[in-house]
């Protein structure tokens, strides 16, 4: 802190401490190290105080010599702390001719629906095709591609040529050439008649394609 008075008498520098009132004297070389060495700071001798004094510098020490009053020291102003931002207005609402409407919400833009979702624009994208499971996209394709159920009788007595039994390879043909996701069941079958006697096959349920018929 800047001292508080000052004054030159009798060949000494004389200055009242800022903080204890106290008065400190010094000659002008003690004055001259402090202001070179020191920073023209250091600490108050009188008694216990210790506090930093800030001493005249060289000018206000000519002053002083001189017989010219040297300036008194003013502190400083502390900074003016700087006040919060003020927040940023709200915008206003819109102006409404009737004061008892109620705000309505904007109207949705082009290519919107009022809940925000796209209206289709009719691409392919956006076209659901097929029905009964086919994914085909013409009617040409749709029907050659639903897919029927087909019944396959196979009897035993139609697979015996020339005494040979071939029921059971004929049958197992057939299945083989079916792909797995098409065959529904197997079952057997019993049949009398009168003229032919009683029978036995099996009935082969499958889907089928209209090409595949």
């Amino acid at each position: 802190m800047k001292y508080q008075t000052a004054r030159f008498e009798n060949g000494s520098f004389v200055i009242n401490c800022p903080h204890c009132g106290g008065e400190v004297a010094m000659d002008e070389g003690q004055i001259g190290q402090i202001n070179t060495q020191f920073g023209g700071k250091y600490a108050c001798p009188v008694g216990a105080c210790g506090q930093e004094i800030e001493f005249p510098n060289a000018a206000e020490a000519a002053a002083l010599k001189a017989g010219t009053p040297a300036p008194v020291p003013v502190p400083a102003p502390a900074a003016p702390t700087a006040a919060p931002a003020a927040p940023a207005p709200a915008p206003a609402p819109p102006p409404q001719t009737n004061p008892a409407a109620k705000p309505t919400a904007p109207a949705p833009a082009a290519g919107e629906t009022a809940l925000g979702q796209t209206e289709s624009k009719g691409t392919d994208a956006d076209i659901v095709v097929g029905f009964h499971g086919s994914k085909g996209d013409t009617l040409e394709r749709e029907a050659a591609t639903v897919r029927r159920m087909t019944v396959k009788t196979i009897f035993h007595a139609d697979c015996v040529k020339d005494g040979k039994d071939e029921f059971d390879d004929t049958v197992s043909k057939f299945l083989s050439e079916l792909d797995e996701d098409s065959l529904v069941g197997v079952h057997p079958v019993q049949t009398a008649d009168e003229k032919k006697g009683a029978d036995f096959g099996v009935v082969i349920i499958y889907k089928t394609t209209p090409e595949e018929e």
